[in-house]
């Protein structure tokens, strides 16, 4: 299946990748996550893209290629609870088992990223070669958390630079702040940008500002920006893994100090 018409999934092609969104949950943020942001600020901004709350959606993707099926992250697996882990029923709907899957590609190793890929019976993915940025890996290395545990039960875990070759057009975008190996990919004309946005009605506006998610929220906002305009002025299209949607592409354009998203 191509994943047109599947509910909680969105398609992309770019070059020779088809890039399937699946969204495995949301849940509502509390407002402390923003501490830098006044209330007032915060209810104009929610207001202004017709929201009350600080939604946000949690986001992995599917690739298929001539080479195989790769994953970007996992989802959140049992870690965020009901409102969220649907990711191995959605790929079901598409036709793909867990053994279909040759290659994760984290973005980086917090739990919604990396739940997924941890079941009853052990790793939900045990065939699969797992890839991230060196520096992830070094910073998870031996910590009692999903990402320490990803780090010790891979198998094969080859280490990535930015601007890794992964084949099929793909490669590596090192993001760093949200963690020091957050990682994006770009796929010819497509970036996915992660987690460089959590809550678009809230940082599209203002690039500078960080949730308290982010381990450097000075790099972040640096990473943050200097992403966002490189997206806005190559005229790429972008998807992040807490975009809402259902629509999970979109371009984006310069708007005063910040950006506004644009339909495809």
């Amino acid at each position: 299946m191509d994943g047109a018409g599947t509910p909680g999934v969105d398609r992309f092609v770019s070059g020779e990748v088809e890039v399937l969104c699946l969204t495995d949950g949301s849940t509502v943020l509390p407002p402390e996550v923003f501490p830098a942001l006044d209330a007032d600020t915060r209810t104009a901004r929610l207001a202004a893209r017709g929201m009350e709350d600080i939604t946000t959606a949690f986001n992995a993707y599917v690739l298929r290629h001539a080479g195989g099926i790769d994953l970007v992250d996992t989802g959140c697996g049992s870690l965020v609870g009901e409102g969220a882990g649907h990711m191995v029923r959605l790929m079901a709907d598409l036709g793909i088992a867990p053994r279909d899957v040759d290659r994760i590609i984290f973005t980086h190793l917090h739990g919604d990223h990396v739940g997924g890929a941890f079941g009853e019976g052990g790793l939900v993915f045990p065939q699969a070669e797992v890839l991230m940025h060196r520096a992830e890996a070094d910073h998870w290395r031996r910590k009692d958390a999903p990402g320490g545990r990803m780090v010790a039960e891979a198998g094969r875990l080859p280490l990535l630079e930015d601007g890794a070759d992964l084949g099929h057009g793909m490669r590596l975008w090192h993001l760093p702040g949200h963690t020091p190996g957050h990682s994006g990919l770009r796929i010819g004309t497509l970036a996915i940008v992660a987690d460089i946005v959590h809550a678009e009605a809230l940082q599209l506006p203002d690039p500078n500002l960080s949730p308290t998610y982010d381990v450097d929220p000075v790099q972040a906002a640096e990473t943050r920006l200097a992403a966002l305009s490189r997206v806005a002025a190559e005229g790429l299209v972008w998807s992040g893994c807490h975009m809402l949607g259902p629509q999970k592409f979109a371009r984006l354009a310069q708007d005063g100090d910040g950006f506004a998203r644009v339909a495809l």
